[in-house]
């Protein structure tokens, strides 16, 4: 039997190693390395969905207002603070129309984009650094500690960390502040994960809408 750790892990890891490699691929590899990226970390938590006692709660219809106010909140400071925020790098502005002279292949990437950006990345980071990590560093064995427990080291480690794994470090890190503070809240998990949903799927229609592909 595989330590429980590694059905955390392993999705993100993967996630990471993907997203590694494709910032140094060119840009029209891209695409099809998000496609590979989505669907083999998709698959690894569906495999695994089982081990993910969490998901297996019901979100009411306060706790759905909660994520939903939430969400658009942590969108307005994403895109508000574009410019005026320090970031980490510089993010790539890929848009697929430029890149292939197929609108087919354009939209079905983007139809793809949208499902890996507001339905595979919420549940897969939210279960990492909210799910996992929050409680891993109140104890390794970190089933045995509530959905949502707070300490001070393990909550503002957790938004650090996430917040490093963005460009946009500061709205990163309110998103993780927020995010983590949801869970804490609520003690569902599904709460700070509609919450996410909803700020990557409002940035990518943002981004349809304006076509500043630098948010993707």
């Amino acid at each position: 039997m595989m330590p429980k750790t590694i059905y955390y892990i392993l999705p993100f890891a993967l996630f990471l190693v993907l997203t590694f490699v494709g910032s140094y691929l060119p840009s029209k590899y891209y695409f099809y390395l998000y496609i590979l990226k989505t669907f083999s970390v998709g698959f690894l938590l569906f495999y695994w969905r089982k081990n993910f006692v969490e998901l297996y709660s019901r979100i009411n219809s306060r706790e759905i207002l909660l994520a939903l106010i939430s969400g658009v909140f942590v969108l307005v400071c994403w895109v508000g603070g574009e410019g005026i925020f320090p970031t980490i790098g510089t993010p790539k502005a890929i848009s697929p129309f430029a890149e292939t002279s197929s609108l087919w292949i354009s939209w079905t990437f983007i139809g793809i984009r949208l499902i890996g950006a507001a339905i595979m990345v919420p549940v897969l980071e939210e279960l990492f650094w909210r799910s996992f990590l929050m409680r891993y560093l109140i104890d390794k064995d970190f089933y045995k500690v509530p959905l949502g427990a707070y300490t001070h080291f393990s909550f503002w480690t957790a938004a650090t960390l996430f917040a490093l794994e963005h460009f946009r470090v500061l709205p990163g890190f309110l998103a993780g502040v927020i995010y983590g503070g949801l869970l804490c809240y609520s003690k569902n998990i599904w709460v700070p994960i509609l919450s996410h949903a909803i700020t990557n799927l409002g940035l990518g229609l943002y981004v349809l809408i304006t076509g500043k592909w630098i948010f993707w």
